[in-house]
């Protein structure tokens, strides 16, 4: 693993952990980025806040007005539903939407308390933990699901997070789940990975070969 985050650290420049905004406002985004690209997520988000400014006004909201507010993220009415329901679940628990309380929980304890609310597993909880609260936790998403399936770094009914967390040493969480993401966007890719020009391809069971069976 220290290899790999090695090759990638040279080749994309080290990237120092900084802070993406309010833990309760990246769990927001975080929802909407669920089945849908940064673009359309962004979109939504933006909408999102313009129709409705504060938390309570997403709250007070009829859902459908709601969801047609953020319908270009996709799964805009479950998203809409989802939401609101957090909002309530963290009003109700702490008495205002904030959810600064978590800083000064451990990483396993914020993770808990995040994991309680439906519809956030653990990439989402995964992503406010590590991007907003600086406690470093390995969230995966489908190019990061690809990538260490294809190092047979994890297999396909293991849990990848269960897996790359106890892989990757905390200081390398942030800057490797970066990017394991560019490296599959630009590299790695799904259906013609460009095998030849990879950094880490003598370092990879299966090149040219796509993913690799199941053991």
């Amino acid at each position: 693993m220290l290899r790999i985050a090695a090759r990638f650290e040279e080749l994309y420049g080290l990237i120092p952990w900084e802070s993406h905004g309010d833990p309760l406002d990246i769990l927001i985004l975080t929802i909407l980025s669920q089945n849908t690209n940064d673009s359309n997520r962004d979109r939504a988000y933006k909408s999102l806040k313009a129709r409705f400014p504060s938390y309570e006004a997403i709250v007070r909201a009829n859902v459908n007005k709601l969801a047609e507010a953020i319908q270009v993220g996709g799964l805009h009415h479950q998203k809409a539903r989802r939401i609101q329901q957090v909002l309530r679940v963290i009003k109700a628990e702490r008495g205002t939407y904030d959810l600064s309380y978590l800083k000064k929980l451990s990483r396993e304890q914020a993770l808990a308390e995040l994991l309680k609310h439906d519809g956030v597993g653990k990439k989402t909880a995964g992503i406010v933990l590590t991007f907003s609260l600086n406690k470093p936790y390995f969230p995966v998403d489908t190019h990061i699901t690809r990538i260490t399936r294809r190092l047979r770094l994890v297999k396909k009914r293991q849990d990848p997070h269960d897996v790359m967390n106890a892989l990757v040493p905390d200081h390398l969480k942030y800057q490797l789940h970066l990017h394991l993401i560019r490296h599959g966007r630009e590299t790695c890719k799904a259906r013609k990975p460009l095998c030849a020009m990879c950094v880490i391809n003598d370092l990879c069971p299966v090149p040219e070969k796509g993913l690799p069976k199941d053991d």
